[in-house]
């Protein structure tokens, strides 16, 4: 022995009575069943976490597919229509229909009128809109102006 302390006894209660021991085993027991079963909800909720996730994604597979049905649908039907486009544009049908069902004629040549068209094409503007236009420009940009009305009424 060192010091003036008394030596501790090491004397455990539960160990020597029966009914002491036994309340301290039920209890050691009751706290490991609670664990297990906090346990075994938790695995299920977290299962029950994944399958619902999975269902989403089931979901979501399910309508990408549907919407990539409809649009192969409509591909299908923008390709019927651009042929069924070209086919009624066809030049010799649209006279057929022209000659038979409207009855249209190409015309004699005495009905064919011939008219002279400018090769040049001009506009002819405003005077307020030639004074606005000389206010706000610069000199270079009223002579360029000038030079492209006088053009315009030689070509």
């Amino acid at each position: 022995m060192y010091g003036s302390t008394a030596e501790k006894i090491e004397y455990d209660v539960y160990e020597h009575n029966e009914v002491l021991k036994e309340k301290k085993k039920y209890r050691a027991n009751r706290l490991i069943k609670a664990r297990m079963v906090a346990e075994i909800l938790l695995i299920f909720t977290l299962g029950l976490i994944l399958m619902y996730r999975y269902a989403q994604i089931a979901d979501i597979n399910f309508k990408i597919s549907s919407k990539e049905r409809q649009y192969e649908e409509l591909r299908n039907e923008n390709s019927r229509l651009k042929v069924a486009i070209e086919n009624a544009t066809n030049l010799s049908k649209i006279t057929q229909i022209a000659q038979e069902e409207l009855g249209m004629q190409k015309p004699d040549k005495y009905q064919i009128v011939y008219i002279e068209v400018p090769k040049t094409s001009f506009t002819v503007t405003s005077e307020q809109y030639k004074e606005d236009v000389e206010k706000d420009t610069t000199f270079l940009a009223k002579l360029v102006n000038k030079i492209e009305m006088f053009l315009n009424l030689f070509g």
